[in-house]
């Protein structure tokens, strides 16, 4: 059965996309307004010096009680977040725009960004409703309803005054390569790009050259159909056995609720909850930030996200096979046993030791827990496993290591022993050249927990709050 999914949605965002209109020239301090406006801590900022001059920057106007398009832009987001790493923060950074300035206040902002675990490098803005007016009017949002604003996303670069549209709720990897093509020096470079693309498509045109194409709804059937919903939909605020992100984790989501339940709350969640029933009520006051939008799912789409969730929960029960750890090599130069992992609890972290901020702070959070954990530490393994085969020597990581916990293993390999180690957890790396044959790695940042029967409990990242972590952990040493 051939049928078109969220084409309502689709249409509309069709309809209002058009070209950006360019200033003379390439946009500067002399187009985009450099007006005040007020960050989600409350800092009062200027627009184009502090926020767009010399940076990447990527926009989206958004407004917090949104109830569909908003927190699925800013769910994916998150998603390219995850994928752009250390990069985020250092040389890109996001810039979520309230619309609608009157209600939304840095308080209000604060807890959605907090809901999204934004982090540092996005920053959520309000400010005074015609300094706001005049950001929308120069970035082509000039409708005067919210209902109406504009749904793709503004890619720039301050100091080479290049911008474009892009859709955020397309192709994730052609997103996220687009967002790096802002940075001449990374086109300059070689790239593995999404299939079908050219580094020259990546590039930034002049904003009026630029047109997006956006699917017009899905044609596939059962798990295939429900796998390109999950990921265009459900990923930015759901994962299936990786722990709770936006939303809950989904896993075993079946043997928790009936279908008929998940089928009515998919169809329309509003009406769940204008109904008080008690689970979408449950669910609302445990995830405040941003509650389930409604997505315009027909009961047959619901079939298929639910016989996805099925199948993948199953996937993800199977046990995180110990082999992949232990062909990998110790800062000591041995190797991990059975014994060293069997029926032990344990967490891993991937990164290198010449990451700037991430993996360092990842480790020092690692540390603090354990020494936290007193005599129950012992119970609990973790490793960090270098993604830099390269430079990461077991005599460098030792060197390395000393300054965190002992309870830290470190281990390095050959490129394939860390390609089938990450393969386990589905961790994401890649390797950025730089200049003068330096290089960096953008990688996957969370830590992923295995129980002591080797199942993937669930993933913390330094996004995550206190009760978060004190929750898996009592999970992770009671299991």
């Amino acid at each position: 059965m051939r049928r078109l999914f969220l084409a309502g949605i689709a249409g509309l965002a069709a309809v209002l996309l058009g070209p950006l209109q360019a200033h003379a020239g390439r946009w500067g301090k002399d187009y985009v307004p450099n007006v005040p406006v007020v960050t989600q801590d409350g800092r009062t900022l200027n627009f184009y010096d502090d926020l767009i001059k010399d940076k990447i920057v990527v926009l989206s106007f958004i407004y917090t009680s949104c109830k569909d398009i908003c927190p699925l832009a800013t769910a994916r987001l998150g998603e390219a977040r995850d994928k752009l790493g250390d990069r985020l923060g250092r040389d890109i950074f996001f810039l979520s725009i309230s619309i609608e300035p009157e209600h939304d206040t840095p308080q209000r902002l604060k807890q959605y960004a907090d809901a999204f675990h934004a982090g540092p490098g996005w920053t959520f803005l309000t400010g005074l409703p015609e300094d706001i007016q005049m950001i929308r009017y120069k970035f082509g949002d000039r409708r005067p309803d919210l209902i109406d604003h504009r749904n793709d996303v503004v890619l720039g670069n301050g100091a080479t005054g290049e911008w474009q549209r892009e859709n955020a709720l397309g192709d994730l990897d052609h997103f996220v390569g687009a967002i790096k093509a802002m940075d001449p020096a990374w086109r300059d470079e070689a790239h593995d790009l999404p299939a079908g693309r050219s580094l020259a498509a990546q590039a930034p045109t002049t904003p009026a050259e630029k047109t997006v194409h956006y699917e017009t709804g899905f044609v596939m059937e059962g798990r295939q159909a429900g796998s390109a919903m999950f990921a265009k939909l459900c990923a930015g605020c759901h994962s299936v056995g990786n722990g709770d992100r936006v939303g809950p984790d989904l896993d075993g989501l079946t043997t928790r609720r009936s279908r008929a339940w998940i089928t009515d709350f998919l169809v329309n969640p509003i009406k769940m909850r204008a109904r008080k029933d008690p689970i979408a009520l449950a669910l609302a006051a445990k995830y405040p930030g941003v509650r389930m939008p409604y997505l315009q799912i027909h009961e047959n789409d619901a079939a298929d996200l639910i016989a996805y969730i099925d199948a993948h929960s199953s996937e993800r029960a199977a046990a995180v096979a110990l082999e992949p750890l232990m062909a990998l090599t110790t800062q000591d130069g041995t190797h991990l046993t059975a014994a060293d992992l069997q029926d032990r609890p344990f967490g891993v972290v991937f990164g290198y030791t010449h990451c700037p901020d991430v993996c360092p702070t990842t480790l020092l959070e690692m540390s603090h827990m354990l020494e936290g954990l007193g005599s129950d530490a012992q119970r609990l393994k973790v490793l960090f496993i270098s993604v830099d085969s390269e430079r990461d020597t077991p005599e460098a990581l030792a060197a390395y290591m000393r300054s965190f916990d002992p309870g830290i293993t470190a281990l390095t390999g050959s490129q394939a022993e860390i390609a089938n180690a990450a393969a386990l957890f589905g961790a994401f790396y890649a390797k950025s050249d730089g200049q003068n044959g330096n290089f960096t790695y953008d990688h996957s940042t969370k830590t992923y927990f295995v129980t002591r029967g080797r199942r993937l409990l669930g993933t913390l990242d330094l996004q995550s709050q206190a009760s978060a972590r004190h929750s898996m952990l009592t999970r992770l040493l009671s299991n």
